[in-house]
């Protein structure tokens, strides 16, 4: 039995250390706050406290990054030295592991390190990311894909949507979307879940894949068919500015772990 630890059981984490559970695996749970415990407990997960501030704190960190698998699973802060700062977080973690040759490495990237190129963006393309956390997490896949001792395979997220997860609450607060012409790169949860269920699985390492629906609706698009779908007003559409936008291609993470998405389309989930 395999055992994984996955730091930071969050909003995608508690889930999917319920999944891998259910599939068999033997489990750990990072969290911040102990408050969270009794749902990790409940579900089967092995409980654990820590935090990287930078440096690695908490209790029985070596036997958390013990592990066969090591899914980590946080942002970037937000934060002026948010580049050096993030490195700094992910270097501290790399030291912590013992016997770091045996481990597999996930690491929970994004679709923003991809520069709006107004045109679709694959794995090997040349990053300049636009943002800051852009660039932070282009250094930290840099550093982990470069490293002698770890197998890493980076997950480029997109657009985290399901669930409670729903954008369309933003635009009741702003009522307001910009470019709405622009396409949008989204994923669901389910298929997450299930495309780090089948990196383990498959033993997949020292890869990037991009995680993303296969459709790519357009604001005005998704922004509408969300407002009808909860009752509400659609948001005002706004163009202010020539279009900037990318389209991320899933078309490797298809093929190297031969899966099709739950939810390929996010106009169609209900």
């Amino acid at each position: 039995m395999k055992t994984v630890s996955i730091l930071g059981c969050g909003w995608l984490g508690e889930p999917l250390a319920l999944f891998l559970k259910e599939a068999g695996f033997s489990v750990r749970g990072s969290v911040r706050n102990p408050e969270k415990f009794p749902s990790l407990i409940k579900n089967g997960i092995e409980p654990y406290l820590i935090d990287i501030a930078p440096e690695v704190k908490g209790e029985n960190t070596e036997q958390f990054f013990s592990s066969d698998v090591l899914f980590i699973n946080f942002p970037p802060e937000r934060r002026e030295d948010i580049e050096t700062y993030h490195e700094e977080q992910i270097r501290n973690l790399i030291e912590a592991i013992p016997n770091p040759e045996d481990k597999m490495v996930i690491f929970a990237s994004s679709t923003s390190v991809y520069p709006n190129t107004n045109e679709i963006v694959r794995e090997q393309d040349s990053l300049y990311p636009d943002k800051p956390s852009g660039k932070a997490l282009m250094r930290v896949e840099k550093f982990l894909m470069d490293h002698p001792e770890i197998d890493t395979t980076v997950i480029r997220f997109s657009g985290l949507i399901g669930y409670d997860r729903a954008p369309i609450k933003s635009i009741r607060r702003k009522k307001l979307v910009l470019n709405p012409d622009c396409p949008l790169n989204l994923i669901h949860r389910d298929d997450c879940i299930r495309i780090v269920h089948r990196i383990i699985a498959l033993d997949v390492r020292n890869t990037i894949l991009n995680a993303t629906c296969d459709k790519h609706p357009t604001r005005r698009e998704y922004y509408s068919g969300e407002a009808l779908k909860y009752g509400i007003e659609p948001p005002i559409f706004k163009t202010e500015t020539a279009p900037e936008y990318k389209i991320v291609s899933n078309q490797k993470l298809k093929k190297t772990l031969g899966y099709e998405l739950i939810h390929p389309d996010p106009l169609c989930i209900s």
